[in-house]
């Protein structure tokens, strides 16, 4: 599988998106810094964007001043130019609705781009995300944001360190090395700035879209309560918690964030067919059985109790006439259930 690189322009300058694999719009969010070619070539990312594009047609892109995008921005970076940016790939991709990825920073203009255009957006999954940054002191903020832009070399090693933070000497260095092929010092320094000042407490309460919510529970970049604000703040929000202290949702166990994943993305065609004999979420839950989910997996992918789900499997096997969840994933797969 290999990604698809073009360019969209937004007020004359060029944005590079990359678009990997076919169906329904997932439309990721624009990182801190980001690199479209350095992410293929690392295996770990890769394959993580390859095993969503076996069901969905993920595009990503460089923020203006990063990576393959133009290096130049025309003015300091503001939340209002990258919902814009948001806007042009989505755009460019020629679908009316999306699902978006928004990982990390990249919440704050996901939450402004889906408040301002509600029609266009689907769904959203929030990953390590935060409403703001207010935990961090302002002196802490200035000294990090003043050493990337005097010391890249330093500065980039030491948040990898902290993005990574079971990364062996290699994998520090490489994604070390990726920071500073993404963008030039005063370019990350700024983009920092913004991404630790900037807050969405105003827009999160408009978006309408159906949201999940993923933290890991020891992130170390970004703590789990500023993603229990960020659901907090959603009308419409699942929170999911997953293991592990990574930021990156390609590191740590992959697993568990597909599991969570397939019970979010997977409702988007949920509602029964009309001679189906399913509810919509009985549907959903049928999915993640024939996943090979636990009623514990099932109940932490999808918000609901334990006891919630072992009733709607057992009214999933009465309706459907079967004895096994085996049986039962087969019959709903012929007859197209499921």
């Amino acid at each position: 599988m290999e990604q698809d690189i073009r360019f969209c322009e937004l007020d004359g300058r060029r944005i590079a998106y990359a678009t990997t694999g076919d169906g329904p719009l997932l439309l990721f969010g624009g990182r801190w810094i980001s690199h479209l070619e350095e992410d293929w070539a690392d295996p770990r990312a890769r394959s993580f964007f390859e095993e969503l594009a076996e069901s969905y047609r993920v595009v990503r892109y460089d923020r203006l001043g990063a990576g393959l995008s133009d290096r130049i921005p025309a003015t300091a970076p503001k939340v209002e130019a990258d919902a814009r940016q948001l806007g042009a790939v989505h755009d460019a991709c020629g679908e009316a609705q999306a699902t978006i990825f928004a990982p990390s920073c990249a919440g704050i203009a996901t939450a402004r781009y889906a408040s301002a255009s509600p029609k266009r957006v689907a769904r959203i999954v929030f990953f390590g995300a935060y409403a703001a940054r207010d935990d961090i002191p302002e002196a802490t903020r200035r000294s990090v944001v003043d050493l990337v832009r005097v010391n890249w070399p330093l500065a980039s090693q030491m948040i990898a360190g902290l993005l990574d933070p079971h990364g062996s000497g290699d994998e520090i260095a490489a994604l070390s090395r990726y920071h500073r092929l993404s963008a030039e010092a005063d370019v990350a320094a700024a983009f920092l700035e913004l991404d630790l000042t900037a807050d969405s407490r105003a827009f999160l309460p408009k978006v309408t879209a159906p949201a999940l919510v993923l933290h890991r529970r020891a992130d170390r970049t970004v703590p789990i309560g500023r993603g229990r604000e960020v659901a907090s703040l959603l009308p419409n929000a699942r929170f999911v918690t997953l293991s592990g202290d990574s930021h990156l949702p390609w590191l740590d166990d992959r697993r568990e964030l597909h599991r969570a994943l397939a019970g979010f993305l997977g409702s988007e065609s949920a509602p029964a067919t009309d001679d189906a004999p399913l509810t919509g979420r009985e549907v959903e839950v049928l999915r993640l059985v024939a996943a090979g989910l636990s009623n514990r997996e099932i109940a932490s992918s999808l918000i609901l109790s334990e006891h919630t789900v072992h009733r709607h499997v057992a009214n999933i096997l009465r309706k459907l006439g079967q004895s096994s969840r085996t049986s039962a994933t087969a019959l709903a797969t012929r007859n197209g259930y499921i």
